[in-house]
């Protein structure tokens, strides 16, 4: 009986806390990460780089200048954001470790095309009113689902024809702006194409 009345004092909220915690939490989150996160995205893009490189050109465009309404985040930055990051794993600690791409989505005079220019990697340059070499790929070109506001062209290199876009330069810099593409292909492959698109472009037997 002595047991039953000492029983109430005994901390029973905080020790099944520290148990959900320490078990429970993880366990759950270690299940999501398994069935859901695994299977989210394009993991094998690597092994298509070369099939989507190979397919793509480059175009020569001159760029509105910074303020202009051809940059769809000035006419709407909420519905065409300037930035999206792409969740790897349920837990919330490794937010900041998520990759993440910037955007860049502009209505191209010279293609009639709306293309959004795609980086992995901080830029920090500028665009505006700049002559530019931009790679894209010949099916998405071609294909008339692309090419609007809703699904514009992706851009996934994108160097100056007289100046650098980058303030430092780097994109002057051959060796690095090809491995720049390279690993903006992959990702864009891997995170931002949908998964069926993927299967059927890349994995689909013709």
């Amino acid at each position: 009986m002595k047991l039953l009345k000492y029983a109430g004092f005994f901390p029973w909220v905080l020790i099944g806390s520290l148990i959900g915690s320490a078990f429970v939490v993880p366990a759950v989150s270690n299940l999501i990460d398994k069935f859901y996160y695994k299977e989210k995205y394009n993991n094998d893009a690597a092994m298509f780089y070369d099939q989507y490189r190979n397919n793509s050109y480059i175009v020569k465009v001159s760029m509105p200048n910074a303020d202009s309404k051809l940059y769809l985040h000035n006419v709407d930055r909420k519905k065409y954001p300037l930035y999206e990051n792409f969740d790897t794993t349920y837990d919330s600690r490794n937010f900041f470790n998520n990759p993440s791409a910037d955007y860049t989505s502009f209505y191209c005079k010279e293609y009639k095309k709306y293309m959004n220019i795609i980086a992995f990697v901080d830029v920090n340059g500028s665009y505006g009113e700049k002559t530019l070499y931009l790679t894209v790929n010949r099916d998405d070109m071609n294909n008339p689902e692309y090419g609007t506001k809703e699904n514009p062209v992706p851009v996934l290199k994108a160097v100056g024809v007289s100046e650098p876009i980058w303030f430092s330069g780097k994109d002057s810099d051959s060796v690095f702006i090809e491995e720049f593409y390279r690993n903006n292909v992959i990702n864009y492959l891997k995170y931002k194409m949908p998964k069926e698109e993927f299967e059927r472009r890349f994995k689909t037997k013709k």
